[in-house]
């Protein structure tokens, strides 16, 4: 099988060295290209497997699972039978790696995987009701301060009602005294003026009589 894939230009096979046995690895296939992924963002950068792993205690595989994801993908002009016989064929033809080690390397990170995105979703949940607490709060304190602003207005503007109450009494008694002021100096005006016209007519009615009398006695 190895050798119809290698004379089928699906896959290279190098003699092994003396120390470690080579790898089979799959020929370039010319496909479409396929779609950009986007990557799945945590933050400012992108998602950090390596640290992820790492944290889960996932230890470096003989035969990581990626690099068997890129076999599959370099031997997706196959149907899915010839694939996986193409694969058995490598894995049975190199003894270096087995089958089992990206399998058992694929469940750890995305067992790892899982719970980074269990974790992320605890974050997410504890950020919510944080948030909302915080808005809670500020929303008793914007409804307290306004509260207190609209009980001072209230006794701002019953105090500006006092005042305006008081000046329109106070200026309504100063006028008052005014009215009362001028009322009386009329009526003292009236009577001065009436008495001097009395006296002014004790010299109109005697002042001649008078006169003649000390003209005679002369």
């Amino acid at each position: 099988m190895l050798n119809f894939l290698e004379k089928a230009g699906l896959v290279k096979n190098d003699p092994p060295s003396d120390s470690i046995p080579a790898i089979a690895e799959p020929a370039v296939v010319t496909q479409p290209p396929a779609p950009t992924a986007l990557p799945i963002e945590t933050g400012p950068g992108t998602l950090d497997t390596d640290t992820i792993y790492a944290n889960a205690g996932i230890a470096p595989a003989l035969y990581p699972a990626e690099r068997l994801l890129r076999l599959v993908d370099g031997l997706s002009a196959m149907d899915p039978a010839t694939r996986l016989m193409a694969i058995q064929a490598m894995d049975a033809a190199d003894e270096s790696w087995s089958i089992e080690d990206p399998l058992s390397d694929a469940a750890a990170k995305t067992q790892a995987l899982a719970a980074y995105a269990e974790q992320l979703q605890a974050n997410l949940q504890s950020l919510e009701h944080e948030t909302q607490a915080q808005l809670t709060a500020a929303t008793a304190r914007q409804e307290q301060v306004v509260g207190d602003i609209r009980k001072q207005i209230t006794e701002l503007e019953a105090l500006v009602a006092r005042e305006l109450t008081r000046g329109a009494q106070e200026a309504a008694s100063v006028e008052a005294r005014l009215k009362a002021a001028s009322e009386q100096t009329q009526r003292t005006l009236a009577e001065i003026t009436q008495r001097s016209q009395r006296l002014q007519s004790l010299s109109a009615q005697f002042g001649a009589a008078t006169a003649s009398t000390s003209t005679l006695q002369e």
